[in-house]
Parts: structure tokens; sequence; C-alpha cells
């Protein structure tokens, strides 16, 4: 940020401590970079962050005009910068990339295989699609939902998780669980379909599914008439194991499985829930989020993370929020779509978010930083 400065000039009163850092610069000793490289002199009104220059109003508009730069922080220089030394390491996300189809579509669920596929579950039209792993995200392989009978309607998948290198399992509003393999040509292949509710006694579904490496155990959570909200138990040939009934508090629509293995995460519309998985004994809770909570994700450095639909913010309706018994809600990023779910590759730090009603998936690279800038400062994100 030396190119900002005028060395020879005096320091005014207010000043802005940068994000990576580096020495204090005034506010009339920042200038348009991008005025300067053609050879004019202008004040620099606005600074972006990922460019890490001051940009005047003219330019700062045509900055987020740009297709490359449309996505970059950009604000208004009226107020310092608040950066506390004691704030890191916390994780961040940057945003590297999209997924971009031909029509909206609503994906329901998503999960990174170990070699860094990504599969998610197009609700819309019934497909399990699989993505290469490299940054191109290509399409590889799809499946369309087969039907159990010939006179009822195609499934719809909802939630997915990886039960091995090449093994995924989904779950469908139909009540079962299909089991898949991606065989050596990337073709998608159902090896069974286990159905989990009896619709012959009771009228139910299937929500979010997780694949516990530990035990070797698949923990569905279902809903039926009869017995409630509940957590189905399956071994990985489909076999019953138990069923969880009598410590859930509420419907577990989303389920991932801890780091450490021990610990199971759900949630609902109005909080996240952490049980243990030998006794299914509630550890945790974070209810104080003022949106409803969708998936959630845990990192390699155990940090946990929910994304939530906002009730009241109709520009950015999604966001992703870091959860801490210390420091409690923190909300990390903001989303122009309503989200459905996420997903974590430890072996890339990639995360994949899907949504409701959208042409996209959004990929972020997610880095741990010493220090973080707290979310909801001073400085006004810029608008056009």
């Amino acid at each position: 940020m030396t190119e900002m400065c005028s060395s020879g000039s005096a320091r005014s009163s207010k000043s802005v401590v940068l994000p990576d850092g580096g020495s204090d610069v005034t506010y009339k000793h920042v200038h348009c970079i991008a005025c300067q490289r053609i050879g004019k002199k202008n004040k620099g009104e606005y600074y972006c962050r990922d460019c890490r220059i001051g940009l005047c109003t003219q330019c700062a508009y045509e900055h987020t005009d740009n297709v490359r730069m449309n996505k970059h922080s950009v604000s208004v220089i009226r107020q310092p910068v608040q950066v506390s030394h004691n704030q890191g390491p916390f994780p961040e996300l940057t945003e590297i990339g999209t997924i971009k189809f031909d029509v909206a579509k609503c994906i329901r669920g998503s999960t990174f295989l170990s070699n860094g596929e990504l599969a998610v579950t197009d609700f819309t039209e019934s497909k399990i699609l699989l993505y290469s792993a490299d940054y191109r995200r290509t399409l590889i392989g799809k499946l369309l939902v087969p039907r159990q009978n010939a006179w009822e309607e195609r499934p719809k998948p909802l939630s997915i998780t990886g039960t091995g290198d090449k093994q995924l399992a989904f779950t469908t509003n139909t009540g079962c669980v299909y089991m898949l393999k991606v065989c050596s040509s990337m073709i998608l292949k159902v090896e069974r379909v286990v159905p989990v509710i009896n619709f012959d006694s009771n009228y139910g579904e299937c929500f979010g599914i997780a694949f516990n490496s530990s035990d070797e155990k698949l923990y569905v959570s279902c809903f039926t008439d009869k017995e409630g909200s509940f957590i189905k138990v399956l071994g990985v040939d489909g076999s019953p194991c138990r069923d969880v009934t009598a410590k859930l508090t509420d419907l577990p629509t989303y389920l991932k499985i801890g780091l450490d293995k021990t610990k199971i995460y759900t949630a609902n519309s109005d909080a996240v829930q952490v049980y243990r998985i030998q006794d299914f004994e509630k550890v945790e809770e974070y209810s104080a989020l003022e949106a409803q909570t969708k998936d959630i994700l845990t990192d390699k450095w155990g940090y946990l993370y929910t994304i939530a639909i906002e009730r009241r913010l109709l520009n950015h309706p999604g966001s992703i929020y870091r959860l801490d018994t210390k420091t409690g809600v923190t909300k990390v990023t903001s989303l122009i779509y309503r989200p459905t779910s996420v997903a974590y590759c430890p072996k890339s730090d990639d995360v994949a978010v899907t949504f409701e009603e959208s042409r996209y998936i959004f990929f972020y690279k997610l880095k741990l930083r010493t220090f973080q800038k707290p979310f909801g400062n001073d400085l006004k994100p810029y608008k056009k």
C-alpha cells in the first residue's frame, strides 16, 4: 500500500488501519490508483479490500461493473476500519467460482467425495449430478432417480452424503434412502434402495442424512404422523440398527457429523443442536440466530457454521454464520439467494453453497486468517 501514500506530506487526524496489518494511511493521502495509472490525480473516496487500492467515485462504479471484479468488497472511506489484534485466528471465506445452469434449479443437498468431486441433488429434475474436482467443475456424471413402481411419481432427492471413496447415499421424499456407486466410467449406479418409513401404517418423510466413518453408520432424520421426529440409524448395507426419539426436542431437517466423530449436529428452522452420538445427550445449542437455519458445516479447525435464510433482509436473503460457545454467533458473509445446503472439502478447503431457486452454485475458499475485520463495522458497504 505504499503507492497510496504520499511520503512528503503530513498526516491528518483521521486515519484508517489497513486490513493487511500495514501502517496507517490518512484519508488525505488515499488516491485513486486507477486514475493515477492514466496520469490523473483524484482523491480516493472508496477502498477495495480485495485489490487493496483506493478508488474515486467513477472508478468505483466501473470497478464493480466489471465482470471479474463485481464480487469485490468496495466500501466508502468515511470511518476508521476497526481491526483488533485479539480477534484471530479466524477462518475467512473468499469466493472463487460458480457452477452455472441453463435454467434456475432447486438444489437441495450437496457433498464432497474424498477425491474432491462434488455431488448435488437436483430437486427440480430428480437427478443426482456429479462434478469434477478441478477448478472448472465440469459435469462428469448424472443419474435420473429411478421409480420404484411404474405408476408412481418419480422420487425427489433431498439430502446427500458420501459413504466411501466412490459411494453415495441420499434421501428422497418417498421415505427411502438410495445408495449409489460411482463406477470407473463415471456412471452412477443404484446399488440398493432402503425403505426407511413404512407408508402402509403411517405417513412421513426423510430429510437429512449423515455418515459416520467411525462406526460405519448412516444417520437419517425422519418424521411420521404416529412416531413424530426421530433419527434412524442404519448400517452401510441398509440394515436398521436403532431409532433415536426420546432425546430430540425438534425435527432435525439437516444432519452433520462432527470433526472428532463423537458428535452429531442437527439443524431445524430455529436453532442448531449438538448431541453426543453415544447416548444422544444434548451438549450444545445455538438459538440466538434471528434467521431460519438450514444446513451445517464443520471445518478441519473445529469451527462450526450454519447457512440461514434471513427473515428481514430482501437484498441478501441468505447468510453464513459462524457459531462458537465463547464468541457467540458471528455473521461471516451474505448471500444473494436463499440457501439450501453447504458442503466442505477438507482436502482443498473448498466450500460449496446451493440455493432454492438459482442458476448458480457458489464456491468459496476457506482460509485461516490471523486477523479478521469484524462484520458490521463502521464502514458502510458500497452500493450503486
